[in-house]
């Protein structure tokens, strides 16, 4: 699609949606998007999130406003440096309000050379409630971001992502939320969750995400890097901090549409967001995805999420993924595990030109090989006769193979049980001083292989759908 015919697009796109959603366009936003040598920028993409508009041979655009609009932001191209302050970036600004014609000017710095190899860290659900939550956050997971980083050659591009419930209803911690992003060296982007919005905003979901929009910006927007377009969404309807939908609203579903309209089919999709499409099972957990799904055909598109606290995978469709990820908190910081056994972490994507190479998680302060525990005969109850692999990223394109004495004997067996460090530290005698009255819970990613004979060496090995083999062994087994 050329400059011209984008233009007939969006101008034709903007005027039909006036009509379907009101006349609620009453001021324009213009201005001028330029590099540090004040040289305008084209083709930029600068949204109201309702419509979109694409800046011109000299980085100026004009997009007719909404009243209702909150942000006016750009989807920074890929050949530009993402802007950010403190590590979160800033490529936005506030018009919350305004209903007159504004203006609003963006400069961006070109980088020197393409994103060829890139590295996205997920963290989700990281949940601050208290002051003690906040340390842990601030002196753990970061540490371990810059020591992954630095396992990785200096060419390649590091990016984080947030998928939502950044604080656990405590605005109050916001400031040190993002005082925490300085400890990086790379941009962090942010996702809504259920518990960054206000409890005491009830029944306005438009007001409630006031906290989260004034520390971290837009609910939805886009960005570019490489070849791979990259979409925040927020997918939280808010009513109460008990009751709210896992849904995306009809101005998120037309904004998406015109952005998309801006990105070739060869580019890789990856939308974040809070909830997960599915749960396991492909048990549908967010309403709308009959609306969503259809405007990414013909796209390669990759889902990530949080908020249901179980690593999950999904293979939606031929050309569509998704992965689910365990909290970066384990569970309410009150350990270094889930209460299913899964520790503390985030997820790891490496990316090379449109194609998704390699995905793994990253147990905080652990070897990124660390990819399952092992427990020996008689430690797990369920299968007190057993070896039994608690391997928590598993997902249905994987294999696991399990030799005795040297010999392969086939595949483990998968069943649901309790992971027994898990159960061991929530249920024992020396529970948890923070929400001690949390209780273990049964996990479905475990795994189990009965020994032929005692004294054995028995040695399971892991291999993901990347091709990467995970190899831990146990002697001797009674």
């Amino acid at each position: 699609m050329n400059f011209v015919s984008k233009m007939f697009f969006v101008i034709a796109f903007s005027f039909i949606s006036s009509l379907v959603l009101g006349s609620n366009y009453n001021h324009t936003i213009s201005g001028v998007i330029s590099d540090t040598e004040k040289n305008g920028i084209p083709n930029v993409v600068v949204s109201d999130g309702y419509n979109i508009t694409v800046s011109n041979d000299l980085g100026e655009y004009k997009l007719q406003g909404n009243d209702s609009a909150k942000f006016v932001f750009i989807s920074v191209p890929s050949d530009y440096q993402i802007p950010h302050v403190g590590n979160i970036p800033h490529f936005y600004k506030n018009i919350k309000g305004y209903k007159e014609n504004i203006v609003a000017n963006f400069e961006l710095q070109r980088l020197t050379k393409k994103d060829k190899h890139i590295v996205l860290t997920v963290m989700a659900d990281p949940q601050s409630q208290i002051e003690e939550d906040m340390i842990r956050f601030t002196n753990e997971p970061f540490q371990d971001l810059e020591k992954l980083k630095s396992t990785y050659p200096k060419n390649v591009t590091f990016l984080g992502m947030t998928v939502g419930d950044n604080v656990w209803d405590a605005p109050f911690l916001y400031p040190d939320y993002v005082k925490a992003f300085q400890q990086l060296s790379f941009p962090y982007f942010q996702v809504i969750g259920n518990h960054d919005h206000d409890e005491k905003t009830i029944g306005n979901d438009y007001e409630a995400s006031h906290n989260y929009e004034n520390f971290l910006g837009p609910t939805y927007y886009s960005f570019n890097r490489g070849d791979c377009h990259f979409v925040a969404l927020d997918n939280i309807i808010y009513n109460t901090r008990k009751k709210y939908e896992e849904k995306i609203s009809q101005e998120q579903i037309n904004w998406l549409k015109q952005d998309l309209s801006q990105i070739s089919k060869d580019k890789l999709i990856i939308i974040v967001m809070h909830s997960p499409l599915y749960r396991r099972g492909k048990t549908r957990i967010m309403s709308e995805v009959d609306k969503l799904l259809p405007i990414l055909d013909g796209y390669e598109v990759v889902f990530l999420s949080g908020h249901t606290h179980r690593m999950n995978f999904n293979q939606v469709s031929d050309k569509i993924v998704e992965y689910t990820f365990s909290p970066t908190m384990g569970n309410s910081w009150a350990g270094n595990i889930n209460t299913n056994g899964c520790p503390n972490g985030y997820g790891v994507l490496e990316i090379k030109g449109n194609q998704l190479v390699n995905l793994y998680y990253k147990s905080t302060f652990q070897d990124k090989n660390y990819q399952m525990n092992v427990y020996p005969v008689g430690m797990v109850k369920e299968k007190e006769q057993s070896v039994v692999a608690h391997i928590w990223n598993y997902n249905t394109n994987w294999k696991i193979d399990v030799y005795e004495n040297g010999k392969r004997k086939g595949t483990m067996k998968q069943f649901t049980g309790y992971d027994p460090i898990a159960y061991n530290f929530f249920i024992g005698p020396e529970k948890p001083t923070r929400k001690p009255k949390l209780e273990p819970v049964r996990t479905y990613n475990l795994f189990y292989y009965t020994p032929q004979k005692k004294g054995s060496v028995v040695k399971i090995v892991v291999t993901d759908e990347f091709g990467n083999k995970y190899t831990e062994q146990i002697s001797n087994v009674q």
